[in-house]
């Protein structure tokens, strides 16, 4: 069982799992971070002991988990020295658990499917774990471990987490860019960018009720080329605004008018 947790990594996604293994009694050693004002940050959260060298982390952790970026995590694994019989995870959605296969047996993924930031709270038991590992032990313990901070788990291959994290870029990553957007649209002409919070709130409902494709409305859907005409009329001093509302618009039309009407 693990119950002793070193951590590579303090930004976002390291700072909520650290949280979440602490609420649960799940006693983190050490915080390894190159970052030295957040990796104190989070090692004092997490009463745990910060160091920013690879050659001080302790050798005795049951399992080393590594939440940076892929780079790095690639480079530090390669650097740690442990033991055989140690677990070793990444938190990735596009990296393979074969990174930490020149180091140990038992490897694997905890990958967390959310979007985080430090300054947003999160319910971890709403959280999805996917979860790979490099044998059956391994897995049982990620299994035994999703559990204990609440969160659902799913048996996920290299592969398909791959595609899950490419899905998240669209359904979140593109959608909060789009907001974004659409409040610099507001700002520039003066508005107030607090009305658009209403139709944001309705149409996330609508999505998690109904299902994007039956939720989605707007020009494009109805072939309102009138309106599309006037919107790309305003926005086309502005090159990068343009491309995306027309690539968005064919893209939303030959959703619903496949066929042409």
């Amino acid at each position: 069982m693990i119950s002793n947790i070193i951590l590579a990594g303090s930004g976002n996604v390291a700072y909520h799992l650290a949280k979440a293994f602490k609420k649960a009694g799940i006693n983190i050693k050490q915080i390894f971070s190159r970052n030295h004002t957040s990796g104190k940050e989070l090692a004092l959260i997490t009463d745990s002991i910060f160091t920013d060298s690879i050659d001080e982390v302790f050798a005795n952790a049951d399992a080393y988990i590594f939440a940076m970026n892929d780079e790095a995590d690639k480079d530090i694994a390669k650097r740690l020295k442990v033991e055989n019989n140690k677990i070793l995870l990444h938190t990735a959605g596009s990296l393979s658990m074969e990174i930490f296969k020149q180091k140990t047996s038992n490897y694997g993924v905890f990958y967390p499917f959310q979007t985080f930031s430090k300054d947003i709270d999160l319910n971890f038991n709403k959280v999805p774990i996917c979860i790979e590992a490099s044998n059956l032990g391994t897995i049982n313990e990620l299994k035994e471990l999703s559990k204990s901070i609440c969160c659902k788990y799913y048996e996920v291959n290299e592969d398909q987490r791959k595609i899950l994290h490419l899905s998240g870029v669209f359904a979140s990553n593109f959608m909060n860019h789009c907001v974004y957007l659409g409040g610099k649209i507001l700002e520039k002409e003066g508005l107030s960018t607090e009305m658009l919070k209403p139709l944001l709130q309705q149409s996330f409902d609508k999505i998690l009720n109904n299902g994007a494709y039956m939720s989605q409305t707007g020009p494009a859907r109805r072939n309102d080329l009138i309106s599309i005409e006037k919107h790309l009329d305003f926005v086309k001093k502005d090159k990068n605004l343009y491309d995306i509302y027309k690539i968005f618009t064919e893209s939303i039309y030959k959703t619903y008018h496949a066929d042409g009407q």
